[in-house]
């Protein structure tokens, strides 16, 4: 078990890596821990929003590359995690997404359609479905960064990306899905490291 103090040595080394060394790859052992980061993720009333896509493969690496506006970090990456979301029609609590989601829950699928109903209805009303879905792949993405850094992997978050250019890349319709975030992980090529630069607690946190 990490101390307190070990967990934010890694939080202070981790960094937006821009460019990944080609020739080494990540096991597959690594690559299955980054995902597990991932699934473990809580999203809002457990609904898991997301489907990961790993893409390792040079060609749909390259495919995606082109998709994410020729980043070098995701030219470079041996691994890219694409977060996609469901659109706001899989949120209806009479669903079948939600149905099949809900009914995981103790006390059954009445409860937990009961207990989600009314906040459905409330990003319903302000049209918030979709932004909502999508800020959940953000909660993924942030555990497997700080998780492949306690593996002394790299990683870098990309939100530059043609959304229905990534949606071809992975055979989705934009009737259902859109991209909710896309991650790349390797090892730094040669010493890609730079300072941590974050505001002072003083600067961004009040204590009320």
């Amino acid at each position: 078990m990490r101390t307190k103090e070990e967990f934010l040595e890694i939080m202070k080394r981790r960094y937006a890596c821009k460019l990944f060394d080609t020739s080494r790859p990540l096991s597959d052992t690594d690559t299955s821990f980054i995902l597990e980061c991932a699934r473990l993720s809580p999203s809002s009333f457990g609904l898991e929003h997301w489907h990961l896509f790993a893409l390792r493969s040079p060609e749909k690496r390259a495919q995606l590359f082109s998709a994410c506006l020729s980043q070098d970090a995701v030219g470079s990456a041996p691994l890219a995690v694409a977060a996609m979301c469901r659109r706001s029609t899989a949120y209806d609590p009479d669903a079948s997404f939600v149905r099949e989601r809900g009914s995981r829950f103790p006390g059954g699928i009445r409860a937990f359609v009961d207990d989600f109903r009314p906040y459905y209805e409330f990003l319903e009303k302000n049209k918030m479905l979709d932004h909502w879905a999508r800020s959940q792949c953000y909660i993924a993405c942030a555990n497997m960064m700080t998780g492949a850094a306690a593996a002394g992997i790299e990683s870098c978050a990309i939100e530059g990306y043609d959304n229905e250019a990534v949606l071809s890349v992975l055979g989705l319709g934009s009737s259902l899905w859109e991209t909710g975030i896309i991650t790349v992980f390797g090892y730094a090529a040669g010493a890609d490291s730079r300072e941590k630069i974050r505001m002072n607690e003083s600067e961004i946190i009040t204590h009320v």
